[in-house]
């Protein structure tokens, strides 16, 4: 019995293993849902790994290439890794999209690509032969300028918007079938930008960053029919007139430099989402969301970033207000100065009847703040101050919809804690009221050891936190402590 016994053992131990490939026993229709999931490139990498899957890639339905698929080191791109990088995604491109089978659509497409005008030939061709045999439901080219952002003169910036309008013009059918276009670091002539909008006429999203117009009128016309979403950043333009765009719901504007309101609003009936950032300097008029948004009533999602500088917005009385804020339902305020009175932020609250959510950050962000005291002057940066604002509305006026207050660079002193008292006493249904301590970034750790910066008093312990609770709610009636929140 024991020869048996060992027999037995020795034939299993010398019995082959058998592998299973579970991945590749899977119906073709699920793989292929499961590699439209991917990049392209790793969704072939993993095709080439079986005979089985070999026929794949000719049968996907999603098209997603970028730059990064093919880096030889993600986190440190030279000059000539991107040659061979655009190279590649050109190639990849190319095949892949001329090969594919033909009675498979093709329902989503997205390129990310350096504006290298051979490779940006290539993929043009390749999109618009790929366009005029399928309707594609998304189409997206995120073309780059270099692997640099910043820093580009004007000339190179000049030679940029050649670059990119010789390939316009070589490839306006690919253009032409685009959903999403993203640009960066381009100077255009003036009726570029319009030219490529018009020609784009399937456009739902369009984001520039850097992307500014030669001459002296420096204005830019936005008509569209189509578009939902524009994203303007650093476009050194004094006014960008949304004349009409009927299906515009998400607009987000980041810098201007000229003194007067950067935007003109137009038909734009259903812009519910409105983003503005700007560093306040000395000659910029303060802006009245009164007068600025008169033709907006439709904005739900307001968000307003002033860079740790001054404060932009002109406080108003309820009754200028509220027509162009009554179905605002979040408000998000970034990057107010530190040191200064937040009482002022309260005006929104009483313009806006039906606001949900309000969000505040209180922070000095120091590697962006200019700190040199002849810089700031000649720049046109102020001292800091508070803003002067005196409550309209009568004594008990109720919020009944405010729900959630956050606060991020919560200090434990007279400025927040009146603030979020006065905030308790005002919204009679809040739910929720989280505080956060200041914000602390990767960059912010090798500061010039010149800057001071206050050390936080952000209450650490169980015990400091429910004291200040108890301060807080502290003869308040219908306030409950449990509805405070500190996070971590």
């Amino acid at each position: 019995m024991k020869n048996k016994k060992g027999s037995r053992r020795n034939r299993n131990k010398s019995a082959p293993v058998m592998v299973v490939d579970r991945f590749t026993t899977l119906p073709d229709g699920i793989l292929l849902n499961i590699l439209d999931r991917l990049n392209t490139p790793d969704a072939v990498r993993t095709c080439l790994l079986s005979k089985r899957t070999l026929h794949l890639p000719r049968m996907l339905s999603h098209f997603r290439i970028a730059l990064l698929s093919f880096a030889p080191d993600p986190d440190y791109i030279t000059f000539k890794d991107t040659i061979v990088m655009n190279a590649a995604v050109a190639d990849a491109t190319d095949n892949v999209l001329n090969f594919r089978a033909k009675d498979i659509p093709l329902r989503q497409l997205s390129i990310c690509f350096y504006l290298k005008y051979y490779d940006c030939l290539t993929i043009g061709k390749a999109v618009a032969r790929a366009m005029a045999t399928h309707k594609l439901d998304s189409a997206e080219f995120r073309i780059l300028t270099d692997y640099k952002l910043h820093y580009y003169t004007f000339d190179g910036l000049h030679n940029n918007g050649k670059r990119l309008m010789t390939f316009f013009g070589a490839c306006t059918d690919a253009f032409a079938g685009l959903t999403r276009l993203y640009l960066q670091n381009l100077r255009l002539a003036e009726t570029d930008i319009p030219n490529i909008i018009a020609t784009c006429k399937r456009l739902e999203s369009l984001r520039m960053f850097m992307c500014q117009t030669e001459g002296t009128v420096l204005q830019l016309q936005v008509e569209h029919q189509r578009l939902v979403e524009l994203d303007i950043c650093h476009g050194c333009l004094k006014l960008v007139k949304l004349n009409s765009l009927p299906k515009l719901e998400r607009l987000v504007f980041y810098s201007w430099r000229h003194p007067q309101e950067p935007l003109y609003f137009g038909n734009v009936p259903q812009l519910s989402s409105l983003s503005l950032t700007n560093v306040g300097l000395r000659w910029h008029n303060l802006i009245r969301l009164s007068q600025f948004l008169s033709n907006v009533t439709s904005i739900r999602d307001l968000h307003l970033n002033f860079e740790s500088e001054r404060i932009w917005v002109q406080p108003e009385c309820p009754k200028l207000l509220a027509p162009v804020l009554k179905n605002l339902q979040v408000l998000t305020l970034d990057d107010l100065p530190e040191g200064c009175d937040i009482a002022w932020t309260r005006f929104f609250l009483e313009a806006a009847p039906f606001l949900k959510e309000l969000c505040i950050t209180v922070w000095d962000h120091w590697c962006n703040i200019v700190t040199d005291k002849v810089e700031r002057e000649e720049e046109g940066y102020c001292d800091k101050t508070n803003v002067q604002w005196e409550s309209s509305s009568p004594d008990g006026f109720r919020h009944c919809n405010l729900v959630k207050l956050t606060i991020y660079g919560f200090q434990p002193d007279d400025n927040f804690l009146g603030y979020i008292r006065h905030i308790m006493e005002t919204a009679v249904n809040i739910e929720e009221i989280s505080l956060y301590d200041r914000k602390v970034e990767d960059c912010c750790e090798e500061l010039d050891p010149k800057i001071k910066v206050a050390p936080s008093k952000y209450p650490q312990t169980v015990e400091e936190q429910e004291l200040l609770r108890k301060q807080i709610t502290e003869g308040l009636v219908m306030a409950s402590p449990h509805v405070i929140n500190f996070r971590s």
